[in-house]
C-alpha cells in the first residue's frame, strides 16, 4: 500500500499543480509563491524539501502517478479496447485541469532544467507497483495483444503509436480545439478508431507470420 503524504506536503503539491495549470513559469516560480498558495509558511517548506526544484518535481510526479492509478482502476471495468480508450479520452475531457498539467509536464520533460532532471530521477526509481502513463498504455495494449516469448518486444512500437495519439488528443484539447474545424466528438472518435485499427492491423500481421 502506498504511504500517505503528510497533509502539508499534499497541500504544497496541490498548490504547485494549481499554479502549473494557471500557467506559472517554473523558472521564476518561488517557494514563497507556492507556500502562499498552499496557505503554509515559507519556512515550513524546508522541513519537507531541500529546494524548490525537488518540490516541483515531486508534485509533477505525484500528480502523474495518482491520475494514472485512478484511471487504471476505471479502465479495468471495461472489456473492449474501444471502450477503454473511449473512457480514457472521456476522462481527459472531464478533467481539463489534468490535460493542462499533463501537457505542461510533457513540455517540462524535454528540457535539461534541474526540475526536469529531478523528475526523470523519480521516474527512473519508481516502484514496480506504480502505474504511470506509459505503463497505463502498455497495460491497455497488452490486454489486446498476447504474444509469446521474444515476440512481446514487437508491441513496443504499437504502444508508442497509441501513446502518440493520446498526446495528440491532449494537445488538441489544450491548444488546438479552437484553431481547427474538428469537433471534440469527432476527434474523440478518430483517436479511438485509429488506435483500434493500429492494434487490429498489428494482430493481423502477427497472425500472418505464424501461418
Amino acid at each position: 500500500m502506498e504511504k500517505s503524504l503528510a497533509p502539508k506536503v499534499e497541500a504544497l503539491y496541490q498548490a504547485v499543480m494549481e499554479l502549473f495549470a494557471e500557467g506559472a513559469d517554473l523558472n521564476t516560480l518561488t517557494v514563497a509563491e507556492i507556500a502562499r498558495k498552499a496557505g503554509i509558511g515559507k519556512g515550513t517548506v524546508y522541513e519537507y524539501f531541500d529546494n524548490k526544484e525537488e518540490m516541483i518535481a515531486g508534485a509533477a510526479y505525484y500528480f502523474a502517478k495518482s491520475s494514472c492509478q485512478r484511471m487504471y482502476k476505471k479502465l479495468e471495468e471495461k472489456e473492449s479496447l474501444y471502450e477503454r480508450m473511449s473512457l480514457f479520452l472521456q476522462s481527459m475531457d472531464e478533467e481539463m485541469n489534468d490535460i493542462v498539467c499533463f501537457v505542461r509536464v510533457l513540455h517540462m520533460m524535454t528540457d535539461n532544467s534541474t526540475v526536469s532532471n529531478k523528475l526523470r530521477e523519480y521516474l527512473k526509481n519508481k516502484g514496480p507497483e506504480e502505474v504511470l502513463i506509459m505503463e497505463l498504455v502498455r497495460k491497455i495494449i497488452e490486454a489486446e495483444v498476447k504474444l509469446d516469448g521474444e515476440k512481446e518486444n514487437n508491441t513496443v512500437y504499437l504502444e508508442m503509436m497509441a501513446f502518440s495519439r493520446i498526446i495528440c488528443y491532449a494537445l488538441y484539447q489544450f491548444e488546438m480545439k479552437e484553431r481547427t474545424n474538428i469537433a471534440p466528438g469527432d476527434m474523440h472518435e478518430m483517436i479511438c478508431r485509429d488506435i483500434c485499427r493500429d492494434v487490429a492491423d498489428f494482430k493481423a500481421r502477427e497472425a500472418g507470420k505464424r501461418t
